[in-house]
This record gives C-alpha cells, sequence and structure tokens, in this order.
C-alpha cells in the first residue's frame, strides 16, 4: 500500500493567481499603451547631497536645452523652471513613446543659508549639477576644551 501525502501550500494557489493576472495585463496593455501628449508635464529626477561646505544638486534633464533652464534662489528655497520641447519638425509614426515632454517646476526648501553670490552650475551629458556652498558661520566647528 503506496500512502501519497501533499504538502499543502496555501501560497502556491495565490502565486498561479498573480501570475494569471500579470499575463492578462501585460497583453492588454500592449494592444492600449498610452502615449503621453507633447504638453504633458514631467518631473526631472534630482539627487541632493549635503556635507559641511555645501549642498549639492544633480538634475537628471535629457533632452533639455541649458538656455530652456531657470535656477532661481529666493531665502531658503531653490526653485528649478524650464521646459522639454517636442519635436514639432519630427513626423514620425511612434510605436512606443514613452519620454515626456513639457514645462516642469521644481521648488526645495533648503532649511539653511547658502552664499548666494557663490551659487555655481554646470550642464553636462544631460545633468544640471547645481552647487550651493554654506556660509561660514553656519559651518561646524571643533570647539576645544580648555583644562584648569
Amino acid at each position: 500500500m503506496v500512502i501519497i501525502v501533499n504538502r499543502f501550500d496555501p501560497f502556491r494557489d495565490l502565486t498561479l493567481l498573480q501570475d494569471r493576472i500579470n499575463r492578462l495585463f501585460d497583453d492588454s496593455m500592449v494592444r492600449h499603451e498610452r502615449q503621453p501628449s507633447p504638453n504633458e508635464a514631467w518631473v526631472p529626477m534630482v539627487d541632493i547631497t549635503e556635507d559641511e561646505n555645501e549642498i549639492v544638486l544633480w538634475v537628471d534633464l535629457p533632452g533639455v536645452s541649458q538656455k530652456e533652464v531657470d535656477i532661481i534662489i529666493n531665502g531658503d528655497q531653490l526653485t528649478l523652471k524650464g521646459e522639454k520641447k517636442f519635436d514639432q519638425t519630427n513626423q514620425r509614426k511612434y510605436l512606443r513613446r514613452e519620454r515626456l515632454v513639457g514645462p516642469f517646476s521644481r521648488t526645495f526648501q533648503l532649511n539653511l543659508p547658502v552664499e548666494t553670490e557663490e551659487i555655481s552650475a554646470a550642464y553636462r551629458n544631460g545633468v544640471l549639477e547645481i552647487h550651493l556652498p554654506k556660509p561660514a558661520e553656519s559651518k561646524p566647528r571643533k570647539v576645544s576644551i580648555q583644562t584648569e
């Protein structure tokens, strides 16, 4: 006599159901793909770092001319404004178009003073790099302890 014992796995059926649903959505997305409009707004990705001397922002702006970007500092707020323009001369029929175009605006609260006269920016390979130096009085300093 042979006894077969099946282990009960409550997640097996759930995993199969999830796979089937994913396939269903994948198939329907190919046929009904959303195409972004030429005027749809987009938000550039930003990395921000801070050390004892400065705050640095790296802003991804592929396909944006540096003439189309404004950097505005007002108190402890930094605002980036610009526009990624749609190539109107391009009459191609897109099979897939995911890159968004249009105006953008991002405002960052710095929460500390910066040397506004010393701010610098460089634009290389589609990345805008902004350096915001801290004033000398806001930099940390080590205080020595006097012995008696």
